[in-house]
This record gives C-alpha cells, sequence and structure tokens, in this order.
C-alpha cells in the first residue's frame, strides 16, 4: 500500500511524541490517557486503525514535494521556498501527531454522544480528558501561526461544519442530498491542514486537496457503515448503507421500504440482491471526480483502495453466496442417490 508503507518510520516517531505529551497530563489522567492512545497506536496490533488521520500530513508534504519538483520546468507556476521544503519533514510530524489529539478528542465525543448510559465515573474520567487531548491539537496547530485571522477563521467555519453535520444527521439523507455533510463530520482533520498549508505558503492548493480529502472520507464512511449497520440501525444513526437500500427500495417503489428497514430487510438486500455492489458502484462514480491542478497521490491511492474493499467485499459475498447455493444443491444430490 503506497499511501502506508512509505510513511510508517514518521509514523512509529509521531505515535512516539504523542505518547510522550500524554504521559506528561496531570495525575492520573496520565495514565487514562496512555490508556485511551494504546486503543488507536497504530503499532499495536489489535488497534483501531484510523489511517488519514495521521497520514494526512505525510501525504501533503508529499504532494507538495512533488508539485514543486514539477514546477521547476515551468517558472510561471506557484511554488514552494527552499526554506519551506525544509521545513516539510518537521512540520508534518508536528501535525501528524497534533492529529492525533484531534482523533482522540473526537473519539471521546462520540462515546459521549452514542453511549446514554455512561456511568458518573466515565463521564469523570473522559471529559477532562477529552479537553487535554484538545488542548494538545490546539496548541500545535496555532503554534507559528500566532493571531493570524485566516487560521482562527478557518478553525471556527470547520467545527461549525462538524458540529451541524452531526447534529442534523438523523433529519437528512446525507449520501444522496448532501454528501459534503458526511465529510463535514470529520471537518476538525482540516485545521491540520490549513495550518500546514499557511505556514507553507501554499493555500492555493486547499481547494484541490480539500476536494481529494472529501471523497476520501465519504467514501471511508461507506466502508465503515458496510460494518457498523446493524449497530446503527439499533442507535438509530445515520447509515450510508441503509440510506442506500432504502433509497433503491423507493425507486423500485416498494413502499416497505418508504421509511424505515429491518434487518431482515438488509440482510436480503445484501446476500439476495447485491446490493454491495452497486453500493460500491455508486462510491466509484459519484466521488472520484478528477482535482483541476494538485494532485495528492497518495490520498487519491487511499480513496481508491477504499473503493476497491467495497468490491472486494461484494465479491466476497457473492462466492459466498454461490457456496452456499452449491452446497444445498451438492446435499440434495447426495440425499437423492442414498435414497435411491
Amino acid at each position: 500500500m503506497l499511501w502506508l508503507k512509505p510513511f510508517e518510520l514518521q509514523l512509529d516517531a509521531v505515535f512516539e511524541e504523542a505518547k510522550q505529551k500524554v504521559a506528561h497530563f496531570p495525575k492520573p489522567l496520565h495514565e487514562l490517557g496512555l490508556a485511551y492512545l494504546d486503543k488507536f497506536d497504530i503499532r499495536q496490533k489489535h488497534s483501531t486503525k484510523n489511517y488519514v488521520c495521521y497520514l494526512l500530513p505525510f501525504w501533503i508534504a508529499e504532494t507538495i514535494q512533488v508539485h514543486t519538483a514539477k514546477a521547476v520546468s515551468h517558472p510561471s507556476s506557484a511554488t514552494v521556498s527552499s526554506l519551506h521544503l525544509q521545513s516539510l519533514p518537521e512540520l508534518s510530524h508536528r501535525m501528524g501527531v497534533a492529529n492525533i489529539f484531534c482523533m482522540l478528542h473526537f473519539f471521546i465525543q462520540d462515546d459521549l454522544m452514542d453511549t446514554p448510559n455512561l456511568s458518573t465515573d466515565q463521564l469523570h474520567d473522559l471529559i477532562p480528558l477529552s479537553q487535554l487531548f484538545w488542548n494538545e491539537f490546539v496548541s500545535i496547530c496555532g503554534e507559528n501561526l500566532g493571531n493570524d485571522s485566516s487560521f482562527w477563521q478557518y478553525y471556527k467555519q470547520f467545527l461549525a461544519e462538524w458540529a451541524s453535520a452531526v447534529y442534523n444527521e438523523a433529519d437528512a439523507d446525507y449520501l444522496f442530498e448532501q454528501p459534503q455533510q458526511i465529510a463535514s463530520k470529520v471537518s476538525p482533520l482540516k485545521i491540520s491542514l490549513i495550518a500546514m498549508l499557511l505556514q507553507l505558503d501554499c493555500m492555493y492548493m486547499l481547494p484541490d486537496l480539500l476536494q481529494q480529502l472529501d471523497q476520501a472520507l465519504i467514501v471511508l464512511q461507506m466502508n465503515d457503515d458496510l460494518s457498523d449497520w446493524q449497530e446503527d440501525m439499533i442507535e438509530r444513526n445515520y447509515n450510508c448503507l441503509l440510506a442506500f437500500i432504502r433509497y433503491e427500495a423507493v425507486e423500485h417503489h416498494q413502499a416497505l421500504f418508504s421509511d424505515k428497514v429491518t434487518a431482515v430487510q438488509v440482510q436480503q438486500a445484501i446476500y439476495d440482491q447485491e446490493v454491495i455492489r452497486r453500493y460500491a458502484h455508486y462510491a466509484q462514480s459519484s466521488f472520484t471526480s478528477a482535482p483541476s491542478l494538485f494532485v495528492s497521490d497518495s490520498l487519491i491511492a487511499f480513496r481508491n483502495y477504499l473503493i476497491e474493499q467495497l468490491h472486494e467485499a461484494a465479491t466476497s459475498i457473492h462466492e459466498a453466496r454461490n457456496t452456499l447455493l452449491q452446497g444445498s444443491l451438492l446435499y440434495f444430490i447426495q440425499k437423492d442417490l442414498t435414497s435411491s
């Protein structure tokens, strides 16, 4: 995986620094913080992997280097100074660390919103820990930017986008009506992108990079929702796969699906109607438009990997179904032979 392998040493370094920072949290929150970080540490075998959060700064640094190399033969093109190029490794490292803390903070926020029966002790632990994570994120991103008004404007914008997307998802059909809102649920991640581009004088790249990032975030959510549809159905969370199944049913005038779908209906759609194959094709046809100028090869590769994962899931389900059908046929043939 070219979007991951070249950056493994850098990832080890950012997680090690994040661990050191958490170790300096006030006691006993440092122990709680280290235990929480361990759940997401890419170096741990069974950790939750959230690649886009901590790889994004390294993908952006790679993009800037590639663009600068190409611009050498086109002097009229906007490019990056040699001083800024020298700062890329250190800057991408700092933003990688920052994004780990952003991820940790918002995972806690998700837990607080999605788990109604958290005990008083759990709330007592999670709320201050979340605030410490967020403080680290903002401190790192704001470093070297001072009172730069544009940074803080984007900061407010992306937090507002996140709040709106999360608050309104139960009342909207994001996948078909507002797909941008799916990406907005991860908008705080973009704060580090702004901090990075501002320090490099590369804000002219922002529209293309945001387009590619949003596409990857939407397809990532579509992948997650394929795995989480049962949990989301119980918790009444918005789920792209459930929305897709409901949309298809309404389009085919199946009135039973017009309001809600049941677990049985979803299983029928998945295993009998090959809905995942169409779901994968929808992701590929809807969220793969090309940027106008500045292409992040790793970000595009990550998005394409996610789409391929959807296609592979569809193929696996199809093959498993055929195996079961063949097994049933073989059972009846053998039964007939035995009885004769």
